[in-house]
């Protein structure tokens, strides 16, 4: 197993000097990259905080977890990405998807893997400086510079999104992913195929697992506060599910909250058992945890990218503190 690398992704539900104070915190602690969700009408505005978390780090990475063609067309999101990279030194990876609460709260449907590939085209050619036809002619972006263009991740989770990713992507980012089983390695196939497609499968790639985290000495704690993000996990699988899981999916089926997307308190969670939550989370004793983790890194993960979940009450930058003293940095030091 290589160094292993952790990233800390934020959905920004709490407010700005909340959100603040975890992003130095993650800086402090050694985390390697921040990433900010992107849904507009239930988190903060997230080229906002980035810009803001370029401003109060110096070495961390930043990332977009993720943005989407929809609500960011790719001339909005062009200049955004070419600004973050001057703001903060080049340090941002463009995560980007095909939708989901963001569009889902707009009435509106996710992007087509066609309107996908093609904003991710116009987005670098746009970030480079150099011009891309539209219908009376073509745009450019003014600023617009070859250092300027960002790593671009796509995120997925079925067959053909995968395969889309190691197509047209400089890294994939990994979601809804069982950690038991042979799903991440089925995954992972689905992406070098899409890189040998392309003749891309020597090029360099970069491979990011996101999952909720949450880490204590009694793990019913842990497993208990990370249901909103299995719940989302299980809703709409694309590689099957267990008994249990598929169960607790059946009983979501329309009732699966956009608004509380991915929050602590989000009611649909209960639908979840605690069975089900070891499959699809980083939850549980620092012993677990880090034994789980490692299978991840061993199976060819460069960096998991945590989604905490903070116990008994507490803020969640006490998980996040606690996932960096008690799993990161024992695994850093190569003690665990």
């Amino acid at each position: 197993m290589s160094k292993p690398s952790f990233g800390l992704e934020i959905h920004p539900y709490y407010d700005v000097p909340a959100l603040m104070h975890e992003v130095t915190l993650a800086e402090e602690l050694g985390y390697d990259q921040v990433w900010f969700g992107d849904s507009q009408l239930i988190w903060r505005e997230m080229y906002v905080l980035l810009g803001a978390a370029a401003q109060a780090t110096s070495r961390v990475l930043l990332g977009t977890g993720v943005t989407n063609p929809i609500t960011r067309v790719s001339a909005v999101t062009a200049s955004a990405a070419a600004t973050l990279q001057e703001l903060s030194g080049g340090r941002l990876t463009l995560g980007i998807g095909n939708g989901f609460t963001s569009v889902n709260t707009m009435g509106r449907k996710p992007a087509t893997l066609a309107r996908l590939e093609r904003t991710v085209d116009e987005i670098r050619v746009l970030c480079r400086g150099d011009r891309v036809p539209v219908e009376s002619g073509d745009m450019r972006l003014m600023f617009g510079a070859a250092e300027k263009c960002p790593l671009i991740a796509v995120a997925a989770s079925g067959p053909k999104m995968l395969r889309l990713a190691g197509r047209i992507g400089d890294g994939v980012i990994l979601a809804r992913v069982a950690m038991e089983g042979d799903m991440l390695a089925r995954m992972l196939e689905c992406v070098d195929d899409g890189r040998r497609e392309e003749g891309r499968d020597t090029a360099p790639f970069q491979r990011f697992l996101s999952v909720s985290a949450a880490v204590a000495d009694d793990a019913s704690k842990a497993v208990a506060v990370v249901r909103p993000h299995v719940a989302r996990a299980i809703l709409k699988p694309f590689w099957g599910l267990s008994p249990a899981a598929a169960a607790a999916a059946e009983r979501m089926t329309g009732h699966y909250d956009n608004y509380q997307h991915l929050n602590p308190n989000a009611a649909h969670a209960d639908s979840v058992p605690d069975e089900v939550v070891p499959e699809f989370a980083l939850a549980g004793t620092p012993s677990q945890c880090i034994e789980k983790a490692r299978r991840m890194f061993d199976s060819g993960i460069d960096q998991i990218t945590i989604r905490p979940y903070a116990v008994d009450g507490q803020p969640r930058a006490s998980m996040i503190r606690a996932f960096a003293e008690q799993v990161m940095h024992p695994m850093l030091r190569g003690d665990a």
